[in-house]
């Protein structure tokens, strides 16, 4: 599977920029996102290219950000993780880092991330009971500038990254004619 790391990748700069892809492009990607582990000898063959020609795009989208690398899946409910749920908080400014650090104390944080809209950040954690998630809630509710908390648990987590509609794309210029 491939692992987007958006926010390191994008900038003020960067999120006007496109990068191109052609249909080989996405045929690579695709086969990647099916399996990260493939040997690029054999997507090179499945793509119609030589190995030289394929690392060479790979480089390329690594370069450029598309790729940014790749991660492992493991069934962390084999590890006693039964528990899964997206924690919303709406904060005073300038609170967010102390209570990620809070979260991570007290839970198995596996992302938290500034949003828009209804919450200011939003957390995924993953807990061993449903009383450990409640006792998270409480915590991160008395902590000085939580103006709201609101806690979605999750019966099961399914990644389908190959429906993503991947398409080849002409760069755009942006505000330059």
């Amino acid at each position: 599977m491939l692992y987007f790391r958006v926010k390191e990748h994008l900038s003020e700069s960067s999120m006007n920029q496109t990068v191109e892809i052609d249909e080989i492009d996405v045929r690579i990607l695709r086969e990647l996102v099916k399996n990260a582990r493939k040997k690029l000898k054999d997507i090179a063959k499945d793509c119609g290219l030589s190995s030289n020609a394929l690392f060479k795009r790979v480089k390329r989208l690594k370069a450029t950000g598309v790729i940014t690398g790749t991660i492992l899946y493991t069934n962390l409910e084999l590890l006693g993780l039964r528990y899964r749920a997206t924690i919303g908080i709406n904060l005073k400014p300038d609170k967010e880092l102390k209570i990620a650090k809070l979260i991570r104390k007290h839970a198995n944080l596996i992302a938290v991330n500034p949003s828009f809209g209804k919450y200011d950040i939003c957390a995924f954690v993953m807990a061993k009971s449903i009383s450990q998630l409640e006792s998270l809630k409480e915590t991160i509710r008395k902590q000085p500038g939580v103006r709201r908390i609101a806690v979605n648990f999750w019966d099961i987590t399914y990644f389908n990254l190959e429906n993503v509609g991947l398409q080849p794309k002409r760069a755009e210029s942006h505000g330059r004619s």
